[in-house]
């Protein structure tokens, strides 16, 4: 039987940056259209993908970010500190629309091919500058791949603030009204307006609140230590799990493979992402199941230099998945304007996840210094108060 999952104090769960930045690493090569690289990312090993690992896992840290506040604060006091991350979810989804858009039109100009602006969508800012503007800011407008942000924006919003009020007073009466929720957006269809598709929000927040709902719930229990450890589960997920790789088939992208299935592609029908299939769902719940009981928080393999580096991109994980955004579009361009060849596409690969790990460096090296500092800066005024100066120094008086 494995070591108790308890929550293990003060001590950093490292398990959650990692997979959260592995995930970001996933999402990068993925939106490089045509990527061959793709072919070896999450989604072709399952039915669920990194969007799923990620949103779970926004809902699993959000809990342990924000949950005492709400248990020992009041909702008031929990709200105000969700609110403070919107905005700046927010302002960064603004900046990462108008840097794309900007970018875009201009390859698009420059290169002479309307699709670099026609395919994202970002076309419809030059067509109807002022509608499509405003559309944007009430997150109506939503170009592909820069539909994830406003999905956090509203369950972070909305949905979570009442998740993590109520989870303390009745985690399963939260769990039945996400449920129900889920269930009527997929029998009812209903989903939020959307500028650029007729069927509405890629992310469905009805139906996607579901996973974030999970990823809190299963945060409380696991701060509590009443995840339970079963042998039965453990099984029953690696079934599940092998039943979805089978079934998937990664093998047949291979050549001379193509037809080698042990199930019917359209044997269980639409696994529909816009409102989270239940067989996506269940994917992610099994992965996430399988690494709280066999995985330690504090794996030793997960201090070493290449998981550390990963673990800081889920730290950092909003200004990462701009960036990473920004470098699939210019990867995009490169291979298109250069060819496709093996090659090319191994370099630009290599070179946008390096240009992430070392983004999410220097980010990391930003916030230890101004740690470092701030804590010379309390040492200091500490001596000085006790030797009868009480002046508050400027860089605390600042935070």
């Amino acid at each position: 039987m494995p070591k108790s999952i308890a929550s293990s104090g003060t001590q950093r769960d490292l398990r959650i940056d990692f997979f959260r930045g592995l995930a970001l690493l996933f999402i990068f090569v993925d939106h490089v259209p045509d990527n061959a690289l793709a072919s070896f990312t999450l989604r072709n090993f399952g039915f669920a993908d990194a969007a799923e690992v990620f949103v779970l896992l926004a809902g699993f840290s959000a809990f342990l970010a924000y949950g005492r506040t709400f248990e020992s604060e009041g909702f008031k006091a929990g709200f105000s500190r969700v609110v403070d991350r919107v905005r700046d979810i927010y302002l960064w989804h603004l900046a990462l629309l108008v840097i794309c858009g900007i970018g875009l039109t201009f390859a698009a100009v420059y290169f002479g091919n309307f699709a670099y602006a026609k395919n994202i969508g970002v076309h419809v800012f030059s067509e109807d500058p002022a509608r499509s503007t405003v559309l944007a800011a009430l997150l109506v407008n939503q170009p592909n791949s820069l539909n994830i942000l406003p999905l956090y924006i509203v369950l972070l919003l909305f949905w979570l603030p009442f998740v993590l009020w109520l989870l303390p007073r009745n985690p399963w009466q939260a769990l039945v009204l996400s449920l129900g929720l889920w269930a009527a957006a997929n029998l009812l269809s209903a989903n939020l307006p959307s500028m650029q598709h007729p069927k509405g929000w890629v992310f469905n927040p009805f139906a996607w609140q579901l996973l974030i709902t999970v990823g809190a719930m299963t945060a409380y229990f696991y701060r509590k230590g009443e995840v339970p450890y079963s042998r039965g589960l453990v099984w029953t997920a690696v079934a599940y799990l092998t039943f979805a790789f089978l079934y998937v088939a990664p093998w047949t992208q291979i050549p001379g493979l193509e037809q080698a299935r042990l199930f019917a592609p359209d044997m269980l029908g639409n696994m529909d992402k816009t409102y989270l299939s239940m067989w996506r769902l269940a994917n992610v719940m099994a992965l996430g199941y399988l690494t709280l009981i066999l995985l330690s928080p504090q794996s030793t393999w997960l201090t070493r230099p290449l998981a550390r580096g990963i673990a800081q991109c889920g730290r950092h994980s909003l200004e990462i998945f701009c960036l990473g955004t920004v470098l699939s579009f210019v990867g995009w361009i490169i291979l298109v304007e250069a060819g496709y060849g093996l090659a090319l596409q191994i370099l630009v690969n290599l070179f946008g996840i390096g240009i992430l790990l070392g983004m999410a460096w220097l980010l990391a090296s930003r916030s230890h210094g101004t740690d470092w500092a701030f804590a010379q800066s309390l040492r200091r005024w500490v001596g000085e108060r006790s030797s009868g100066s009480s002046q508050l120094p400027a860089s605390l008086a600042r935070s």
